[in-house]
């Protein structure tokens, strides 16, 4: 009872409150195949405040019992939300090493996500190859060569910059190469795009400040257990394929929890909204 205060059971109260009014203010985007459930931007909080994850069970159970899905949805989507805030939670812990690596894969994700609805398959394709060789390229650097001080700094910024700098250059390539006529993906293609450089920008920032890239890892788990998990129920429900489902729901999550939570965490964050023992 120590270990959960009064101040931990208004977080969860408050965080709960926001996320099912949020959920439910922008119910026509919050449920279905194209979602982008707006309320998913909270699900970056448990990465500094261990009181955010029950406020999102509770918060999630009562906009899907509003959101006409069905018993499936009211039981299993706030498990989910449920297993991702505590994987949130544990991603706030990782030290600075352990993060490092896998802390590129949400730009990765976000990048592809746009080129995919940008300019289809098989530039797609493309790109996952010219990403494996960039990765390829980088983790000798950060892995084997382990300067100190100064010498360390200057080649995390190094890698930063080179690593935006060939990100915006390819986002200008998808742009002239653009072939989709369809509205929905071309915003949510460039949301992802602009998401993608901007988490670049993160990423070497967190290289060298004392939060560290686990950051970016903060938004990943509800991205990936709702694009996997919610799909598997919510494709049957309403007659799309799966795959289909898991893209869809999946770029929702990411312009949800990279576009709007990545920032909001920052901006919490910066204001010192956090207990100094939370960070």
């Amino acid at each position: 009872m120590n270990r959960f205060s009064i101040r931990d059971i208004a977080h969860a109260g408050l965080v709960a409150a926001l996320y099912a009014v949020l959920s439910l203010a922008f119910a026509p985007i919050s449920f279905g195949v194209y979602q982008i459930r707006v309320a998913e931007a909270l699900t970056v909080l448990p990465f500094f405040l261990p009181a955010a994850i029950p406020g999102l069970y509770v918060g999630c159970l009562l906009a899907n019992v509003f959101g006409n899905v069905g018993w499936i949805d009211i039981v299993v989507g706030p498990l989910i939300t449920l297993v991702a805030a505590v994987l949130t939670h544990r991603a706030g812990m990782l030290s600075r090493r352990a993060a490092l690596l896998p802390a590129v894969l949400p730009v990765v994700l976000m990048w592809l996500g746009a080129v995919y609805l940008l300019s289809g398959l098989v530039l797609t394709l493309l790109t996952v190859l010219g990403a494996a060789l960039g990765v390829a390229a980088v983790v000798p650097l950060l892995v084997y060569r382990t300067p100190k001080g100064k010498a360390a700094d200057d080649l995390r910024e190094q890698i930063g910059t080179r690593f935006i700098v060939s990100l915006i250059l390819a986002m200008v390539a998808v742009l002239l190469l653009r072939v989709t006529p369809d509205t929905y993906f071309i915003v949510c293609g460039a949301l992802l795009m602009v998401a993608a450089v901007a988490g670049a920008g993160v990423f070497s920032w967190s290289l060298v400040s004392e939060i560290g890239p686990g950051v970016l890892l903060a938004p990943l788990p509800p991205v990936v257990l709702n694009a996997l998990g919610v799909s598997a129920y919510l494709a049957p429900i309403i007659g799309v394929n799966y795959w289909f489902c898991v893209q869809m729901v999946g770029v929702g999550e990411l312009i949800a929890c990279y576009v709007i939570g990545l920032p909001l965490l920052g901006l919490l964050r910066r204001r010192s909204v956090f207990p100094p023992n939370l960070s």
